[in-house]
């Protein structure tokens, strides 16, 4: 049987009040992953507004539709979008166990940080190989 292992991440937008809504990513959370896929599908708000109403999701499609959510397509329980006061404490008070935060800001940009490092950075400097985690 072969093991799969998970990345996990969650994803998140900075509303219009600057509180930010995430949900939970099981697999494929790293840059080339859920990283990429975000930065090349999911650019506008509404895009990420769609995204975010799925609840937690198993892994992230090119669009809504190929998205595995676990709510609309296996059935289970509805996860609402965890809910933080601000974008910082957002990335600061990360306690899910995932590996990567990604959030899409008011301003249309992601950023991003791997849990295991200080650093909030832009994902488009990360994919062009401008800036490290």
């Amino acid at each position: 049987k072969k093991r799969v292992m998970a990345t996990r991440s969650n994803i998140a937008i900075e509303n219009q009040d600057g509180t930010v809504s995430a949900i939970y990513c099981h697999y494929d959370g790293y840059i080339d992953g859920v990283g990429k896929k975000l930065y090349e599908n999911y650019t506008t708000k509404e895009k990420m507004e769609q995204l975010i109403t799925l609840g937690d999701i198993s892994s992230l499609g090119e669009n809504k539709e190929t998205t595995v959510a676990y709510h609309r397509d296996r059935g289970e329980k509805l996860e609402e979008p965890m809910q933080y006061k601000t974008v910082e404490l957002y990335f600061d008070d990360f306690d899910g166990g995932g590996d990567y935060l990604y959030c899409f800001t008011l301003d249309g940009q992601f950023l991003v940080k791997q849990v295991s490092s200080r650093q909030v950075t832009f994902l488009k400097l990360v994919l062009e190989g401008e800036d490290v985690l």
